[in-house]
């Protein structure tokens, strides 16, 4: 039986961030992954989505433009695309298992259990920590119907070597509609299945029904309301049924209906951890219902959004936690989060919704960006951006319509978590012409 001071089961941003930091300060350190190192986030979520999704943003920046002028077809090779995301991205876990063993960290390959408290067995070996962390994060969830097994996820998506004629993607969230933006520029018909009548929960809806509007004038066909029964195979394709007897055929069906905690193979039970559909209980300490087992990423029950970002802070608060060098609960920041769908919706603080279900603490400032001269020498007349402000005219909130969603809510995202002023604003000066040049006019004198 081998003995460390720190076992991390799970290799992505929630465990690595933290893992490298406590081996460097003399920690013994192990790391237990079923997987590829560097988890969800590097080999089947962000990066290769963002990769994929880099010259579908040049197709309708380009598109925009044509008001300007602009006079271009673009043709994509999805095989070239896929190539050259395989070549940038299918080194890194490699890279990154050396840079840990380097580091003195021990890499365990295959799948955890615990059997106690303190021990967690894999293939047949028994492991004991004195702290133990879990980030295991999510798995795409499943529909438990006739013909699962026919369909794939956005796992086996963002590796496809080429792309059917007909696509259809079944939900409405982050994966289905930035899967669909992505395959419907890249020459895929496709259609979006969504069993109840709203996308992107979480976002504001004003944004998402416009950007529904966008999709649909792109040919993207939304059936909305339809709760999916079955899916059969129909010759060399799929054909899905729903229970109000819609029958779409496809050559690719994919359940983009959201993740799931990988909780089932740990056997928590066996460790006195608690834990519920949502995920694993935790206090403000990131401690589990077993003082020493701690968790951090997508596998928390927690109502901060589940993104990178969310676990790399989580980590290194647990570092610094775990190093005596930070005693106080875990302070969340505004956190932004962005769909990278075409056009973009992003936002951070305070969401409209909460602010106007509390008017008499927030305003609420619409702003069509449209109509300011650099968005329309873009070609973006229908860019919107919807400030939040406190009752003492501090930025507490952003939410953006836009290509450059990405961009403004970056911008914006320093002065409301730094509770920055107007007069802060006007004493940065940027290079001109930018959206930051515009930030001082978003304040509320």
């Amino acid at each position: 039986m081998t003995a460390f001071d720190i076992l991390f089961i799970g290799s992505g941003q929630g465990a690595w961030n933290a893992a490298l930091p406590l081996s460097m300060s003399g920690k013994k350190v192990a790391i237990i992954e079923r997987d590829k190192i560097l988890g969800v986030c590097t080999n089947y979520g962000c990066n290769p989505k963002i990769i994929l999704d880099g010259p579908i943003k040049l197709m309708e920046d380009a598109e925009l433009l044509e008001t300007a002028g602009l006079q271009s077809e673009f043709k994509l090779d999805w095989g070239k695309l896929m190539e050259h995301k395989n070549k940038i991205l299918g080194e890194l876990p490699k890279t990154m298992e050396a840079n840990l063993k380097k580091a003195g960290i021990e890499i365990i390959r295959g799948e955890a259990r615990f059997t106690d408290e303190h021990t967690v067995e894999v293939a047949g070996t028994s492991y004991t920590a004195e702290t133990i962390v879990i980030a295991t994060g999510q798995r795409p969830a499943e529909l438990n119907i006739p013909g699962e097994e026919l369909l794939i996820t956005s796992n086996e998506f963002l590796y496809l070597p080429e792309l059917p004629e007909d696509i259809v993607l079944i939900g409405a969230g982050y994966v289905a509609m930035e899967l669909a933006s992505i395959a419907s520029r890249a020459g895929s018909r496709v259609h979006i299945v969504q069993v109840s009548d709203r996308v992107l929960n979480g976002f504001h809806q004003p944004y998402a029904r416009q950007l529904t509007e966008k999709m649909k004038q792109d040919g993207i066909q939304f059936h909305f309301n339809e709760k999916v029964t079955a899916v059969q195979q129909a010759g060399s394709g799929l054909e899905l049924q729903t229970e109000s007897g819609l029958k779409l055929q496809a050559g690719l069906i994919v359940n983009a209906t959201g993740r799931i905690p990988n909780v089932e193979p740990l056997q928590l039970e066996a460790a006195g951890v608690t834990y519920n559909k949502r995920g694993i209980e935790v206090n403000e300490y990131l401690q589990t219902s077993t003082s020493h087992i701690y968790a951090t990423g997508d596998i928390l029950d927690k109502k901060q959004p589940r993104l990178t970002p969310t676990a790399v802070f989580e980590a290194k608060y647990l570092a610094g936690k775990l190093l005596g060098k930070v005693n106080e609960p875990i302070q969340y920041p505004p956190i932004a989060t962005i769909a990278f769908t075409a056009p973009r919706i992003a936002q951070v603080g305070i969401t409209v919704e909460e602010a106007e279900a509390h008017g008499d603490q927030y305003k609420v400032q619409p702003m069509e960006l449209g109509k300011q001269w650099d968005f329309a020498g873009r070609g973006e007349a229908n860019a919107h951006l919807t400030l939040i402000h406190d009752a003492d005219n501090k930025l507490v909130g952003a939410t953006a319509y836009s290509q450059e969603a990405l961009e403004i809510i970056n911008s914006l995202t320093p002065f409301i978590t730094l509770g920055l002023t107007a007069e802060d604003a006007a004493k940065i000066v940027y290079a001109f012409p930018s959206f930051e040049t515009m930030i001082p006019r978003y304040f509320q004198s």
